[in-house]
Protein backbone atom coordinates (compact mmCIF):
# COMPACT_ATOMS: atom_id res chain seq x y z
CA UNK A 1 0.00 0.00 0.00
CA UNK A 2 2.74 2.64 1.05
CA UNK A 3 4.16 1.94 -2.73
CA UNK A 4 0.95 2.35 -4.47
CA UNK A 5 0.86 5.29 -2.62
CA UNK A 6 4.09 6.66 -3.81
CA UNK A 7 3.36 5.93 -6.81
CA UNK A 8 -0.32 7.99 -7.12
CA UNK A 9 1.79 10.60 -5.52
CA UNK A 10 3.95 10.71 -9.03
CA UNK A 11 1.37 10.50 -11.08
CA UNK A 12 -0.22 13.30 -9.54
CA UNK A 13 3.20 15.55 -9.41
CA UNK A 14 4.78 15.70 -12.70
CA UNK A 15 7.69 17.62 -11.38
CA UNK A 16 8.84 14.43 -9.05
CA UNK A 17 11.15 12.55 -11.53
CA UNK A 18 11.30 8.83 -11.29
CA UNK A 19 15.24 8.47 -12.63
CA UNK A 20 16.16 5.16 -14.01
CA UNK A 21 12.97 3.62 -13.44
CA UNK A 22 14.13 2.55 -9.55
CA UNK A 23 10.47 3.42 -8.33
CA UNK A 24 8.95 1.40 -10.35
CA UNK A 25 11.45 -1.74 -9.91
CA UNK A 26 10.78 -1.18 -6.14
CA UNK A 27 6.79 -1.98 -6.80
CA UNK A 28 7.55 -4.31 -9.34
CA UNK A 29 9.71 -6.48 -6.68
CA UNK A 30 7.20 -6.58 -4.06
CA UNK A 31 4.82 -7.71 -6.46
CA UNK A 32 7.00 -10.43 -7.60
CA UNK A 33 7.30 -11.31 -3.67
CA UNK A 34 3.96 -11.56 -3.11
CA UNK A 35 3.39 -13.75 -5.97
CA UNK A 36 6.15 -15.74 -4.79
CA UNK A 37 4.72 -15.94 -1.35
CA UNK A 38 1.07 -16.77 -2.42
CA UNK A 39 2.49 -19.55 -4.59
CA UNK A 40 4.41 -20.66 -1.39
CA UNK A 41 1.41 -21.03 0.34
CA UNK A 42 -0.55 -22.92 -2.17
CA UNK A 43 2.12 -25.33 -2.02
CA UNK A 44 2.15 -26.10 1.74
CA UNK A 45 -2.11 -26.13 1.86
CA UNK A 46 -1.57 -28.56 -1.49
CA UNK A 47 0.32 -30.78 0.81
CA UNK A 48 -1.27 -30.78 4.04
CA UNK A 49 -4.83 -30.68 2.59
CA UNK A 50 -3.79 -34.29 0.85
CA UNK A 51 -1.48 -35.55 4.06
CA UNK A 52 -4.32 -34.33 6.46
CA UNK A 53 -7.33 -34.98 4.43
CA UNK A 54 -10.08 -32.40 4.38
CA UNK A 55 -13.24 -32.45 6.32
CA UNK A 56 -16.59 -30.94 7.20
CA UNK A 57 -17.66 -32.98 10.01
CA UNK A 58 -16.30 -34.52 13.16
CA UNK A 59 -14.52 -37.84 13.01
CA UNK A 60 -11.80 -39.52 15.09
CA UNK A 61 -8.29 -39.62 13.58
CA UNK A 62 -5.98 -43.05 14.31
CA UNK A 63 -5.51 -42.16 18.00
CA UNK A 64 -9.21 -40.92 18.95
CA UNK A 65 -8.45 -37.61 18.86
CA UNK A 66 -11.99 -35.65 17.98
CA UNK A 67 -10.68 -33.89 14.46
CA UNK A 68 -12.52 -31.80 11.53
CA UNK A 69 -11.46 -29.65 8.66
CA UNK A 70 -7.55 -30.03 7.68
CA UNK A 71 -6.39 -32.15 10.70
CA UNK A 72 -7.69 -30.23 13.36
CA UNK A 73 -7.40 -31.26 16.63
CA UNK A 74 -10.48 -30.73 18.55
CA UNK A 75 -8.76 -32.16 22.21
CA UNK A 76 -5.73 -29.97 21.46
CA UNK A 77 -6.28 -27.21 24.38
CA UNK A 78 -4.65 -24.32 22.18
CA UNK A 79 -7.26 -25.33 19.93
CA UNK A 80 -10.00 -25.07 22.52
CA UNK A 81 -8.56 -21.83 22.96
CA UNK A 82 -8.81 -20.66 19.34
CA UNK A 83 -12.87 -22.69 19.25
CA UNK A 84 -13.93 -20.26 22.36
CA UNK A 85 -12.35 -17.08 21.17
CA UNK A 86 -14.09 -17.74 17.35
CA UNK A 87 -17.11 -18.85 18.92
CA UNK A 88 -17.28 -22.06 17.40
CA UNK A 89 -19.68 -24.23 19.05
CA UNK A 90 -17.81 -28.27 18.75
CA UNK A 91 -21.44 -28.85 19.96
CA UNK A 92 -23.14 -27.67 17.23
CA UNK A 93 -21.26 -29.80 14.88
CA UNK A 94 -22.09 -33.43 13.41
CA UNK A 95 -20.23 -36.22 14.06
CA UNK A 96 -19.34 -39.56 11.93
CA UNK A 97 -17.85 -42.59 12.68
CA UNK A 98 -14.43 -44.12 10.46
CA UNK A 99 -16.88 -45.29 7.49
CA UNK A 100 -18.94 -41.97 7.75
CA UNK A 101 -21.90 -42.67 9.38
CA UNK A 102 -23.60 -39.96 11.17
CA UNK A 103 -22.99 -40.16 15.04
CA UNK A 104 -24.53 -37.04 15.99
CA UNK A 105 -26.85 -35.26 14.31
CA UNK A 106 -25.49 -31.21 13.37
CA UNK A 107 -24.32 -28.86 11.18
CA UNK A 108 -21.06 -28.99 8.43
CA UNK A 109 -18.03 -26.54 8.91
CA UNK A 110 -17.98 -23.49 7.36
CA UNK A 111 -15.19 -22.81 4.39
CA UNK A 112 -14.59 -19.98 6.44
CA UNK A 113 -14.32 -21.88 9.55
CA UNK A 114 -12.35 -23.92 7.85
CA UNK A 115 -9.38 -21.92 7.05
CA UNK A 116 -9.40 -20.10 10.02
CA UNK A 117 -8.82 -23.21 11.70
CA UNK A 118 -6.25 -24.09 8.86
CA UNK A 119 -4.44 -21.15 9.19
CA UNK A 120 -4.04 -20.98 13.49
CA UNK A 121 -2.82 -25.41 12.90
CA UNK A 122 -0.36 -23.84 10.35
CA UNK A 123 1.26 -21.21 12.81
CA UNK A 124 1.87 -23.53 15.34
CA UNK A 125 2.92 -26.32 13.40
CA UNK A 126 5.50 -23.50 12.12
CA UNK A 127 6.56 -22.11 15.31
CA UNK A 128 7.02 -25.77 16.80
CA UNK A 129 9.34 -26.39 13.97
CA UNK A 130 11.37 -23.79 14.88
CA UNK A 131 11.31 -24.72 19.06
CA UNK A 132 12.55 -28.29 17.26
CA UNK A 133 15.10 -26.86 14.95
CA UNK A 134 16.79 -23.42 16.35
CA UNK A 135 17.70 -23.32 12.04
CA UNK A 136 14.42 -23.62 10.78
CA UNK A 137 14.91 -20.47 8.63
CA UNK A 138 18.09 -21.11 6.83
CA UNK A 139 16.78 -24.66 5.99
CA UNK A 140 16.41 -25.61 2.29
CA UNK A 141 12.64 -25.50 1.58
CA UNK A 142 12.03 -29.23 1.01
CA UNK A 143 13.38 -29.62 4.61
CA UNK A 144 11.06 -26.91 5.93
CA UNK A 145 7.81 -28.41 4.38
CA UNK A 146 9.05 -31.71 5.81
CA UNK A 147 9.16 -30.42 9.38
CA UNK A 148 6.17 -28.56 9.08
CA UNK A 149 4.43 -31.89 7.94
CA UNK A 150 5.70 -33.65 10.67
CA UNK A 151 4.87 -30.70 13.77
CA UNK A 152 1.67 -30.48 11.86
CA UNK A 153 0.66 -33.86 12.49
CA UNK A 154 2.32 -35.01 15.70
CA UNK A 155 2.84 -31.77 17.26
CA UNK A 156 5.69 -30.30 19.60
CA UNK A 157 6.05 -32.95 22.10
CA UNK A 158 6.14 -35.60 20.20
CA UNK A 159 8.44 -34.29 17.82
CA UNK A 160 10.99 -33.46 20.07
CA UNK A 161 11.06 -37.68 20.67
CA UNK A 162 13.04 -37.88 17.26
CA UNK A 163 16.07 -36.88 19.23
CA UNK A 164 18.90 -38.58 16.39
CA UNK A 165 16.70 -37.00 13.40
CA UNK A 166 17.67 -33.48 15.55
CA UNK A 167 21.17 -34.68 15.57
CA UNK A 168 21.06 -34.84 11.96
CA UNK A 169 19.72 -31.45 11.13
CA UNK A 170 22.62 -30.29 13.99
CA UNK A 171 24.77 -31.66 11.09
CA UNK A 172 23.21 -30.71 7.96
CA UNK A 173 23.13 -34.68 7.53
CA UNK A 174 19.85 -34.36 5.74
CA UNK A 175 20.76 -38.32 4.97
CA UNK A 176 20.68 -39.26 8.51
CA UNK A 177 17.22 -36.90 9.21
CA UNK A 178 15.46 -38.59 6.11
CA UNK A 179 16.51 -42.40 7.64
CA UNK A 180 15.83 -41.48 11.41
CA UNK A 181 12.12 -40.17 9.97
CA UNK A 182 11.75 -43.50 7.62
CA UNK A 183 12.83 -45.88 10.57
CA UNK A 184 10.00 -44.38 13.33
CA UNK A 185 6.68 -45.40 14.51
CA UNK A 186 5.63 -42.48 13.28
CA UNK A 187 6.09 -43.63 9.46
CA UNK A 188 4.70 -46.81 9.80
CA UNK A 189 1.27 -45.44 11.18
CA UNK A 190 1.09 -42.38 8.62
CA UNK A 191 1.10 -44.72 6.13
CA UNK A 192 1.57 -42.93 2.37
CA UNK A 193 2.05 -39.76 4.36
CA UNK A 194 5.81 -41.10 5.47
CA UNK A 195 7.38 -41.68 2.17
CA UNK A 196 5.99 -38.11 0.73
CA UNK A 197 7.50 -36.68 3.67
CA UNK A 198 10.67 -38.35 3.80
CA UNK A 199 11.02 -37.28 0.03
CA UNK A 200 11.29 -34.04 1.17
CA UNK A 201 14.34 -34.56 3.19
CA UNK A 202 16.02 -36.35 1.03
CA UNK A 203 15.45 -33.62 -1.67
CA UNK A 204 17.73 -31.44 0.53
CA UNK A 205 20.59 -34.50 0.28
CA UNK A 206 22.26 -33.05 -2.46
CA UNK A 207 24.94 -30.34 -2.51
CA UNK A 208 22.90 -27.75 -3.54
CA UNK A 209 20.24 -27.94 -1.04
CA UNK A 210 22.44 -27.87 2.03
CA UNK A 211 23.86 -25.44 4.12
CA UNK A 212 26.76 -23.52 3.45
Amino acid sequence: MKIMGMLLGMLANPDISNEGGGLFKIAESEQRAQQEQQARAQVYYNMLSTNEGVRDQIYFDTEGNPTIGIGFNLNAAHNQKFLKDNNIDKQSLSVVDKEGNTIREGRNLTENEKLLMYNHSLRQAFKDARLYDPRFDRRPESVKMGLVDMAFNMGLTKLKGFVKMRKGLDANDYTTVAKEAKDSDWFKDVKTRGPRTVALFEKAIYPEGMIR
